[in-house]
């Protein structure tokens, strides 16, 4: 009785082996979760990069900013000046 079961079992193996895609049908090219787990890293590290370009951009266009109110600061001290010294003279 012991070898009957087995026997079943061992054809119960064997034919589940014959004809897997019956029973488990596979999902066409997945990639693993280490392939998946890359591809994201690398769309990360590109949207870090394009974040980095942009702050660079951005730093500049305040430094830009920052010079141009200097000399903005600079020309309004001059004029102040000016006008000063257009109201201490006397005619």
């Amino acid at each position: 009785m012991i070898r009957c079961i087995k026997r079943k079992e061992t054809h119960a193996k064997r034919h589940h082996q014959r004809s897997p895609a019956i029973h488990h049908p596979t999902a066409p090219a997945e990639k693993s979760a280490l392939e998946t787990a890359m591809a994201q890293i690398e769309i990360v590290r590109t949207d870090f990069r394009n974040a980095i370009a942009g702050l660079n951009k951005l730093g500049d266009q305040l430094k830009s900013a920052a010079r141009e109110q200097k000399a903005s600061e600079k020309e309004v001290q001059s004029v102040r000046q000016t006008l000063r010294s257009l109201q201490s003279v006397r005619i």
